[in-house]
């Protein structure tokens, strides 16, 4: 090759390098994630973290310290100090071999965009809402049991019978709860005998009581504070154990460090704050699997004992299914 058309080469390489950005084609940015599902094994249980949205919410959501404190916890935490943070909705689908059990169903259409993905997830991990046999809710928030429904207000899990604790139960569906209650809660009472009412009189919602196996290997424990029944569930199989804890934590930077915060719609801060506690330092003793509806997805790992600052969450790895 000539030194001219080594020369000439060069140019048209550079007029390529520089050629001007309206000439150029635009790639649009997508901004969609799809963490779906996280799958993991318990002893012989199949365990699927199921993806429903996440959304933000401010700081003041927070009690029991300044908005000063709040923003120092959780810059201490992530080096950055926002008035909003992100908070996920997690439901989890438990395949003992002999039942397929789904625990909590997200908020459904009740929470507005970007929710209500758990039975779209639930599919696209392999399964079909028509196996799941049983729904276990750890309390009746919205956002837990929006989704037992459609759309169009059928029930989105067909041949499921619905469990809830009986304290839970007499709380939401009663009017005289109701009539007592702020004008801010009324909403939430509404919501639930509106999901709820169909079920009960199909004979499909049953109670249990805190402390007796539901299956064998799987038991509901109290967990009350955040509601009055709410619940977490223990599942052990082949020497291994998972808590599934509902609400115990709302968001991991803060209240792991620092138990003593309740958020604003905690039914009894007080209690939740001693139950949040009691269980942190549980959990973080027996180093038990830990299963959370609202840490980041797929919301699940351990408590960690963290010296003079409580403690903090250590999330699991991906990894197969062996």
């Amino acid at each position: 090759m000539t030194i001219k058309a080594v020369t000439r080469a060069a140019i048209l390489l550079c007029a390529a390098v520089v050629m001007p950005a309206a000439l150029a084609v635009a790639t649009p940015q997508i901004k969609t994630q799809s963490p779906g599902y996280y799958r993991i094994m318990v002893g012989n249980a199949e365990i699927t973290a199921l993806y429903d949205g996440s959304s933000t919410f401010p700081l003041t959501l927070f009690k029991n310290a300044t908005p000063d404190q709040l923003q120092r916890y959780v810059k201490d935490v992530d080096g950055d100090a926002p008035k909003v943070v992100n908070g996920s909705v997690n439901s989890f689908l438990v395949n003992t071999g002999e039942h397929l059990i789904l625990i909590d169903t997200g908020g459904g259409k009740l929470l507005g965009p970007g929710f209500g993905q758990v039975t779209a997830n639930l599919r696209a991990s392999g399964y079909a809402p028509e196996q799941v046999d049983m729904i276990l809710l750890t309390h009746m928030h919205g956002d837990h049991i929006g989704g037992l429904v459609t759309a169009d207000g059928q029930p989105a899990y067909p041949n499921a019978t619905v469990w809830a604790a009986k304290p839970e139960v007499d709380y939401w569906l009663s009017a005289s709860q109701a009539a007592k209650a702020p004008q801010a809660q009324q909403t939430g009472f509404q919501r639930a005998r509106d999901i709820l009412t169909p079920f009960k009189d199909a004979g499909k919602l049953k109670t249990f009581t805190a402390g007796k196996d539901l299956l064998p290997g799987l038991q509901p424990i109290a967990l009350a504070g955040h509601t009055p029944g709410h619940t977490g569930f223990v599942l052990e199989q082949g020497g291994q154990r998972i808590l599934f804890w509902g609400d115990i934590v709302h968001y991991s930077a803060l209240q792991f460090a620092h138990p003593q915060l309740a958020v604003g719609f905690d039914a009894d801060g007080a209690q939740a704050v001693k139950t949040r506690a009691g269980l942190l330092k549980l959990m973080a003793h027996q180093r038990t699997l830990i299963a959370g509806a609202h840490i980041t997805f797929p919301g699940i790992g351990y408590v960690v004992e963290n010296g003079q600052q409580g403690y903090r969450w250590t999330p699991i790895g991906y990894g197969e299914i062996r």
